[in-house]
């Protein structure tokens, strides 16, 4: 399988590969039944889901390994050898699991790590300041611990995108090609009304949902159920079981919550150069505005490719295989690209 060229994504020309959403608001796709509210309000939701968050620690150990940053266990996991390393950057509440079709398929040609931000996933909470130039930090020395040493190809999918960027920036001489998956870009929702609207309501409901989680509420109603769906059974039944969990939505909601910050952060980065960069982005259910910010984020490099994916929604860009399958041929892209770019010594 070949990655298509370049598709003719020019300002000027219609945006007929696209299909626009015709509701903006946010929607997670579960079933929200009032009747969950009577165990939820009576006491049985909480015991419910202290329960069953002690069933799922049992049920579902971490398949990579704990390793202490910066005084926080992160949790990392590798499949593959070869070099440059693929590190892939999950989007706003993802996690390891959400690269069960990415990460072994990748695998096959290159050395590829995945691993969950402090507080989400297997990764341990703590209460530092959300910024990407901690994060970044954290994960430069979680791959330094770790023997994974570069040169890298960073792979971001939504948020995920955003973090790839100031990684690139603050440390240009070890990373040799990025992929941005449907990647946020920093000024979306000041540019596009309907992104605005849908991300104002979406991080209102986030602001809400660890109390909802506590109660029961999330886990009774399959709320993110349609999140982790279409992805291998154990990854999704680890997605699923994080995404009913008290921790890990308190942690998507803290990142929420320092999102301006962050976006901050990325519109001080600089270009890329002619870094190799291949920007996948969704076909389905798009918001107005996207589709233009997108280019924006291909035009960072002079040497790319931009495709769209017809059919994958942000969601399934990376949960479902069929879909999966057109970022991993985006990372091979990239990866044979980069392959010629020299890496200075430290």
């Amino acid at each position: 399988m070949k990655i298509p060229a370049p598709l003719p994504l020019q300002p000027d020309e219609p945006d007929i590969l696209f299909e626009y959403r015709e509701n903006h608001r946010f929607s997670p796709g579960g079933k929200r039944l009032l009747t969950a509210l009577i165990p939820c309000l009576t006491g049985i939701g909480c015991a419910y889901q202290a329960l069953a968050e002690f069933r799922d620690r049992r049920r579902h150990l971490h398949p990579g390994r704990l390793v202490e940053v910066d005084g926080c266990r992160l949790h990392v996991q590798t499949a593959g050898n070869g070099s440059p390393a693929i590190v892939l950057e999950a989007g706003l509440g993802g996690m390891s699991s959400s690269w069960g079709w990415v990460q072994p398929e990748a695998a096959k040609f290159c050395r590829v790590v995945s691993y969950d931000r402090a507080g989400l996933g297997w990764s341990e909470a703590d209460n530092a300041p959300q910024t990407a130039r901690r994060d970044v930090r954290r994960l430069r020395d979680l791959l330094r611990i770790s023997e994974i040493a570069p040169p890298y190809v960073l792979v971001g999918h939504s948020m995920g995108g955003l973090f790839t960027r100031v990684f690139a920036d603050q440390h240009p001489d070890e990373v040799v090609g990025m992929v941005l998956v449907d990647a946020a870009h920093p000024e979306q929702h000041l540019r596009s009304p309907a992104i605005h609207r849908h991300m104002r309501r979406g991080f209102r409901m986030l602001k809400a949902i660890p109390l909802l989680t506590k109660l029961g509420y999330v886990r009774l109603t399959g709320f993110f159920n349609s999140w982790p769906a279409g992805l291998p059974p154990r990854q999704h039944a680890e997605a699923a079981a994080f995404l009913t969990s008290y921790r890990h939505l308190r942690s998507t909601r803290d990142e929420s919550l320092a999102w301006e910050e962050i976006c901050a952060e990325v519109r001080e980065t600089r270009g890329l150069g002619n870094m190799p960069l291949a920007v996948v982005t969704a076909g389905k259910d798009v918001l107005p505005g996207h589709p233009e910010l997108q280019r924006e984020l291909a035009a960072l490099s002079s040497n790319k490719v931009h495709v769209a994916v017809k059919g994958a929604n942000h969601v399934t860009l990376v949960t479902h295989r069929h879909h999966a399958l057109s970022v991993v041929e985006a990372i091979r892209w990239v990866v044979e690209a980069g392959s010629a770019r020299q890496i200075r010594p430290q």
